[in-house]
């Protein structure tokens, strides 16, 4: 029994994976809920998996952000000093895009990974330079005041694969034993955010089917039971559809798919 959720009238091609467009539904996938944040859900965790596997931007640099023995539990001052690393970095390294998340160490200590789109350099005296400004900038913004702290409060390193950031970003995603929000910290917020240069954008919308997606992927080995709706987000599955398209395609009125609506 088919669940009555909206007719697939279409389908949008992003870099990794494929949205499915059902008559009145949302024409997006940006996460809309509201009100205070008390859990890295499942809906973000899994939005945040769909924007790093499908943003235009390659990641080259990480970042990682850890604070000393003495941590703020309230989560308005860590954003309040991440909002001011980004500040910094981009005052430090001009116009650039990025991603970051927020974990929970053993100790209870929040620590944020950003992703940035900028090299730190090839040459040594370069790489180690803008270290030693990012453990500057960090120790500083948080008043450390632990020597300690200073060396080995930051960690910067150089995203030697393409996919590298994604696939860390979606890894991170899933792994929910760093996400548990310690009993004395308050006002988590955002789990992860990122720049306006990060949202993923489609390649192409084209119409289609329920029937069409369903003979797309019918080999697929997550794709749902005839008796379950299809998913929203068909995940790792736009090489399929290229393929498919690659193949030829009929013109006819009867064809699986129109083409790009904006054509």
């Amino acid at each position: 029994m088919r669940h009555n959720i909206g007719k697939i009238v279409g389908v949008r091609l992003y870099r990794n994976d494929l949205v499915v467009v059902r008559e009145g539904t949302a024409p997006d996938t940006n996460d809309a809920t509201r009100g205070e944040i008390t859990e890295f859900s499942k809906k973000s965790r899994l939005r945040l998996a769909f924007v790093a596997s499908n943003t235009p931007v390659v990641f080259r640099t990480m970042i990682t952000l850890t604070y000393p023995k003495v941590y703020p539990t309230d989560g308005k001052a860590v954003k309040d000093h991440l909002g001011a690393f980004l500040a910094w970095v981009r005052k430090d390294r001009g116009a650039c895009e990025y991603l970051w998340f927020l974990e929970f160490q053993a100790r209870g200590a929040p620590h944020i990974h950003l992703m940035y789109d900028f090299h730190i350099g090839r040459h040594h005296d370069t790489r180690t330079a803008f270290r030693f400004r990012c453990s500057a900038s960090w120790y500083n913004i948080v008043s450390s005041g632990d020597e300690k702290h200073l060396a080995a409060g930051t960690r910067c390193e150089a995203l030697r694969k393409y996919d590298g950031a994604a696939r860390y970003a979606i890894k991170y995603a899933h792994k929910m034993r760093q996400k548990a929000v310690p009993p004395d910290y308050q006002n988590v917020g955002r789990f992860w955010g990122y720049s306006q240069g990060v949202k993923p954008q489609p390649e192409a919308e084209f119409q289609c089917t329920e029937d069409d997606l369903r003979a797309l992927v019918e080999d697929w080995e997550y794709a749902p039971d005839s008796d379950h709706p299809l998913y929203r987000v068909l995940y790792n599955q736009a090489d399929r559809l290229r393929a498919h398209l690659a193949g030829g395609l009929d013109k006819s009125s009867e064809s699986c798919y129109t083409g790009p609506q904006d054509q």
